[in-house]
């Protein structure tokens, strides 16, 4: 038997497991490229939960540029930025805190693809926790351990939690079945907001509209007939 098999504990299996499935959860509000594509089809064959390989496979026969952009986009029916749903909390403030994180534990998203309050970041850097936590328990060292086990838990908890309820509900009413699922999941583990969600639709302070992005801005012609879940 490898060392590396010895090391891997159930603890740690369980923790890959969770970073594996967050990983993809993030990825199914990305932007579908072709990179995206190839991204999902590698992750979906390591995958054991069965539907997590359904949602993946769903996302791959159905995902397009235009349905990402008609649900996400600037003008989507299904706002995906944390800043959407934080009341009272300033633009600035929280990219700052977000940066902060991410700083913390060296997170480095593609500063081409979203912002650092989008969904899909905020999940990929749950995954990415996940893996450092796993990583630092099969080295021995608890304490790195516990320390990506108390960040994860709180960026949980004050960050995806202010979007996950949310967004699943604007998704059950716009979204395809395999969206629904995926915020279902999300809600699931993040459980309610922690305060009130800010009212969709209201002034966000120093918030410019160019910030908004959701992938390449091209039109989505007719994609846009893919809505219908």
């Amino acid at each position: 038997m490898s060392e590396t098999t010895e090391r891997l504990t159930p603890e740690i299996a369980g923790l890959l497991g969770e970073a594996a499935e967050w990983r993809l959860l993030g990825l199914l509000f990305e932007y579908p490229t072709e990179t995206w594509r190839e991204q999902v089809s590698a992750l979906a064959a390591d995958l054991k939960d069965e539907k997590l390989k359904a949602l993946a496979a769903a996302a791959l026969e159905f995902a397009t540029e235009g349905l990402h952009i008609a649900l996400f986009g600037p003008a989507g029916t299904v706002p995906v930025r944390e800043v959407t749903y934080q009341g009272g909390v300033q633009f600035g403030y929280l990219m700052a805190e977000l940066a902060a994180f991410y700083d913390a534990f060296g997170y480095k998203p593609d500063a081409a693809a979203e912002a650092d309050d989008h969904l899909a970041v905020e999940a990929g850097f749950m995954a990415y926790l996940k893996f450092k936590q796993a990583y630092a328990l099969a080295d021995g060292d608890s304490e790195h351990a516990a320390i990506t086990a108390e960040a994860a838990a709180n960026f949980l908890k004050d960050h995806v939690a202010m979007l996950a309820q949310p967004v699943t509900s604007r998704l059950e009413t716009f979204g395809p079945d395999y969206l629904v699922e995926a915020g279902r999941i999300l809600s699931g583990h993040a459980g309610p907001p922690p305060r009130n969600s800010f009212p969709l639709g209201a002034p966000l302070e120093d918030l410019e509209s160019d910030e908004f992005t959701c992938g390449p801005s091209a039109a989505a012609g007719d994609d846009l007939v893919q809505l219908t879940p």
